[in-house]
């Protein structure tokens, strides 16, 4: 193995594989360390796809990370000839009146209809009746109305994690799977990683272990990090092609109570072919590696009677597969970019909250510019650890 590195990954979920692949193209020397192999089912960054937009309603300091991950991944696809970005389309519906508060903001449909004003990117705002002419599949009321996005859709969760591992190992990163990480002890020289199978040197640490990173942060600043277990349901379809992403968006279904949460996925070639769908909890906090992975029926029969069958039409009960994922969401809902308060040889990364994912590609390339130069191109000033050490 190489003696000294020039930056050492650790985790390589969405984050630490984007940030890896990006350390790598500017001929970094690097290392990426995880303690499973990637892309797995143990943490945050799995489940077939997520969701992508550009009018980030969450705040407009989010648009420029999400117009550049559209952009990093079209390269990676024709690079690699992996599919990994399918504009769908997507559909954020809402109550015209009375919102409740979605990751930080109210009336996020109006939110989000501003930012895409702002920025210029293409939506329409539509009533009810607009939105069943369209796609008689959702049962949304006069008392609802949506913002929609033709730049929206899906990414293929798995693929993008594969597909930047194995180009940055092309270009030269060596990576270490299935090794656990133990410590790391910056000093005015570098920084010495201790994992199960040995210690590696580096210039800089890179820390992207998702609801793993609390235990590598000291206390002040792991408090402000709270992780909840979400589950993920696939449905048949009555008509499968009713929900194809050729014919379908995703859709973001927001109500008076952040319990009314609810989401449906489109699938694409080579997805489960049904209608995937989640909702939010925040009841109960978890930690990783003692959270319940299983998936009961009474958890199936909820979502399938007090969300899919209440909301949409054409979906079936039976339930294809199920799966538990992780989100490691702070205070305010927002992420951390930033180097550590006690290191600038550490940069760590939590965008968390549930809506990381569409973000990751140019999250990845902005911390390789922090490692390396110790500025981004991006703007990361939002990210700031400083706010949160401050929210307990």
């Amino acid at each position: 193995m190489q003696a000294h590195y020039d930056a050492i990954v650790i985790g390589l979920g969405a984050m630490g594989s984007a940030a890896l692949y990006q350390l790598a193209q500017r001929g970094a020397i690097v290392l990426g360390i995880d303690q499973f192999h990637p892309p797995h089912t143990l943490g945050s960054s799995h489940g077939e796809s997520r969701i992508t937009r550009l009018a980030i309603g969450e705040g407009a300091p989010y648009v420029p990370f999400a117009q550049r991950s559209h952009t990093i991944w079209r390269e990676l696809e024709a690079e690699s000839g992996t599919p990994l970005l399918t504009l769908s389309g997507g559909l954020i519906v809402g109550p015209q009146q009375n919102s409740a508060q979605f990751h930080g903001q109210r009336d996020f449909v109006a939110h989000s209809a501003a930012v895409a004003e702002q920025f210029g990117i293409e939506h329409g705002v539509w009533d009810a009746s607009t939105v069943r002419h369209q796609w008689p599949q959702l049962r949304i009321s006069d008392a609802e109305y949506a913002y929609y996005e033709p730049t929206g859709g899906i990414v293929a969760v798995e693929g993008a994690i594969a597909t930047q591992l194995q180009l940055a190992q092309v270009r030269g990163a060596r990576v270490r799977f299935d090794e656990r990480f133990i410590k790391y002890v910056p000093d005015g020289q570098g920084v010495a990683v201790t994992t199960t199978q040995g210690v590696y040197y580096a210039d800089k640490v890179v820390l992207t272990a998702g609801p793993w990173l609390a235990g590598l942060l000291p206390t002040h600043l792991a408090s402000a990090l709270h992780i909840y277990r979400q589950a993920i349901y696939w449905f048949e379809a009555a008509d499968p092609r009713a929900f194809h992403s050729d014919h379908f968006p995703f859709v973001i279904w927001l109500g008076n109570t952040q319990e009314e949460f609810f989401t449906i996925f489109p699938y694409t070639q080579g997805g489960t072919i049904g209608a995937k769908v989640l909702t939010e909890e925040y009841l109960t906090t978890v930690m990783p590696n003692t959270m319940d992975r299983t998936v009961y029926a009474h958890e199936v029969e909820r979502m399938y009677q007090d969300f899919v069958r209440r909301r949409v039409n054409g979906i079936l009960p039976r339930c294809l597969k199920t799966s538990v994922c992780l989100y490691t969401n702070t205070p305010d809902e927002h992420f951390i970019i930033d180097f550590h308060p006690d290191s600038e040889r550490v940069i760590v990364a939590s965008p968390c909250s549930g809506h990381g994912f569409k973000h990751s590609a140019a999250i990845g390339e902005a911390l390789a510019q922090l490692t390396l130069i110790g500025k981004s191109t991006l703007d990361c000033s939002h990210f700031a650890f400083a706010r949160v050490a401050h929210t307990k």
